[in-house]
């Protein structure tokens, strides 16, 4: 009979734990590989809990602000698994299934973070694959991944929010980041200052210190004065040749390449559609 009750209640722990896994992808969806036509969930979804409620609310704001002013639904969500899917698919699988994109074209893109692994995936769909091309990708990984690693979900995902509304921006003017147009990373104002005063603070103690152990010379006016009569003597004086050395460097002409293409790589999801795509732990 106890082997019977802890049956039933490791199949109910399974149950009740894969609920939120498969909630956030609508299963009437999924199950018949069609796409909503409209949304079904805001641009941020915290199934993971990882957010506190001001938090949420800001991060939403902006993200509903860059969706309407720029058209291009700009998207994240947080989970606890990824039942069984990679983390590509599952980005993939939430952004159809929940109805994203905007326009005829479903443009936009998502960031999904999975608590269960440590992953991270982002999926591109319809102009959202050219905006981040997989240098773009690389690019946004640099920048958010150490928030991420530290616990800072809200600063990486405050970041995702600027960076996409930047390069959003970029792609408008015809000029999308990639590897032949490389975006720039921003370092905060407090950083900087910190730096800076910091560097000051470092000088002035080393200057001081090397200040204090000199304070038995003085001043001379004269070069003569710091050499010691008759100390010196020329006895011998020849010059002599000893080799000759020849480097050669060769010249790339610009046609060689830096062997590095631009550009990005798409996939299809399991709705037939194509994405961009690429993933990290963290």
């Amino acid at each position: 009979m106890k082997k019977i009750f802890a049956a039933l209640a490791a199949a109910a722990v399974m149950v009740i734990s894969a609920i939120p896994v498969f909630a956030s992808i609508p299963d009437e969806y999924a199950s018949t590989r069609t796409i909503p036509t409209e949304r079904l969930k805001p641009r941020l979804v915290d199934d993971a809990d990882i957010l506190s409620d001001s938090e949420e609310s800001q991060l939403i704001n902006k993200l509903d602000r860059i969706s309407e002013e720029y058209q291009i639904d700009v998207v994240a969500f947080t989970c606890n698994s990824l039942g069984g899917r990679t983390p590509e698919q599952y980005a993939d699988d939430y952004y159809d299934y929940n109805g994203f994109g905007m326009g005829s074209g479903y443009d936009g893109f998502v960031i999904m973070i999975s608590m269960e692994q440590h992953d991270t995936a982002f999926s591109g769909h319809g102009k959202g694959v050219e905006i981040f091309t997989n240098y773009g990708q690389d690019f946004l990984w640099d920048q958010i991944l150490p928030d991420m690693k530290d616990g800072d979900y809200y600063d990486a995902l405050d970041k995702y929010a600027d960076i996409s509304e930047d390069f959003i921006k970029e792609w408008q003017k015809g000029t999308p980041y990639d590897v032949d147009h490389r975006a720039k990373g921003k370092l905060s104002l407090g950083w900087i200052t910190g730096a800076i005063i910091g560097g000051a603070v470092i000088g002035l103690i080393v200057s001081e210190s090397i200040k204090s152990e000199l304070t038995s010379v003085s001043m001379q006016h004269g070069a003569e004065d710091y050499v010691r009569k008759g100390s010196f003597k020329l006895t011998v004086k020849r010059d002599n040749f000893l080799y000759k050395n020849v480097t050669r460097t060769r010249i790339e002409s610009s046609s060689s390449g830096s062997g590095r293409s631009g550009g990005t790589s798409t996939h299809h999801s399991s709705s037939g559609r194509s994405h961009s795509g690429s993933s990290r732990k963290f």
